[in-house]
């Protein structure tokens, strides 16, 4: 995250995504203008979706979702007929130590499970935090 506060600008960077965010349109256009001779950049307007994230933009603000990657998510682990929840861990409930010896293809579908969870928390859905 790269910030210009004289100008009020953010540019975010993650591999070879960038988006840029700016109020100064002009000032927007100028850094697009001077970064185009140096890098192959596509302008595709108002972001919307953006590393599995959706993109929202009201009055008060922008909303960050990640709708699509839970549904592909659900799917990818055969849950996708599960029911909602308004809080993802019960009160009082008490955990067990798994079976020491488990097949690996459970350990490699569990270990999936949680990265892609993980991945959640880092996006939209830091209450999953402490459940995970």
């Amino acid at each position: 995250m790269f910030i210009h506060n004289e100008f009020d600008c953010y540019i975010a960077l993650y591999v070879n995504d960038i988006v840029i965010y700016s109020a100064n349109t002009p000032h927007l256009t100028t850094l697009i203008k001077d970064l185009k001779p140096a890098f192959e950049i596509s302008d595709l307007g108002e972001a919307s979706f953006l590393l599995g994230q959706h993109i929202t933009y009201t009055p008060i603000g922008i909303t960050l979702t990640q709708e699509l990657y839970i549904g592909t998510i659900l799917c990818r682990f055969g849950m996708e007929n599960s029911n909602t929840v308004s809080f993802p861990l019960p009160k009082g409930i008490i955990l067990i130590n798994g079976m020491t010896e488990q097949p690996k293809e459970q350990v490699t579908t569990y270990q999936s499970m949680i990265g892609s969870l993980m991945y959640l928390v880092t996006g939209t859905r830091g209450d999953l935090a402490y459940t995970i």
